[in-house]
C-alpha cells in the first residue's frame, strides 16, 4: 500500500524520495490485495502461535501449583498468582488482536478494511503497518470510546 491511501484503492503512484518529479507507477488493486491479505494472514498465525503458547504456559504454571501445597508457606510474595494474572492477560490481548484480524481480513474481501469505522475516513497506511487490525484513524482512536479528545 502507498502512503496516504487506503489499501486497495488505486489512483496516483507516490513520490519516489530523493529522485524529483519521479512516482512510482500505479499498483494493481488485486495484486495489493493479495499482498495485503498474506500480512494480515501471516500476522493472524503468529499470534494465533502465541497465544496457544500461553495458554500451554498458563496450563503449566496451575499443574505446578496443583503439586504443592496450597499455603503461602511455599509463595509468600504472590509469584505464581502473579505469573498466572500475567500469563491469562497477556491471552486476552492476543485473542482480541486476533479477533481485530479476522475483522481486518473480512474488511479486505468486503472493501471495508483501511476505512476509520468512526468518521469513515481512511485509516493511514503507516497506522495499518504498526497495527493491522486497527478499526479507527490516528484522529479518532486519540478521541477515545465516547469521541472526546483524550489529549491533555
Amino acid at each position: 500500500p502507498r502512503a496516504g491511501r487506503a489499501p486497495g484503492r488505486t489512483g496516483p503512484g507516490r513520490r519516489v524520495p530523493g529522485r524529483p518529479g519521479a512516482v512510482d507507477p500505479p499498483t494493481d488493486p488485486d495484486a495489493e490485495r493479495g499482498e495485503l491479505l498474506g500480512r494480515l494472514r501471516g500476522e493472524r498465525e503468529r499470534v494465533a502461535q502465541q497465544v496457544a503458547a500461553l495458554t500451554r504456559t498458563f496450563d503449566e504454571i496451575v499443574a505446578a501449583a496443583d503439586l504443592e501445597p496450597p499455603d503461602d508457606e511455599h509463595d509468600p510474595d504472590g509469584t505464581t498468582a502473579y505469573e498466572r494474572a500475567q500469563v491469562v492477560s497477556l491471552a486476552e490481548a492476543g485473542r482480541r488482536h486476533l479477533e481485530d484480524l479476522d475483522r481486518a481480513i473480512a474488511g479486505v474481501a468486503d472493501g471495508s478494511y483501511g476505512t476509520c469505522e468512526r468518521c469513515g475516513g481512511a485509516i493511514g497506511t503507516a497506522r495499518l503497518e504498526a497495527l493491522p487490525g486497527a478499526r479507527r484513524c490516528v484522529t479518532c482512536a486519540a478521541s477515545g470510546p465516547t469521541g472526546r479528545s483524550t489529549a491533555p
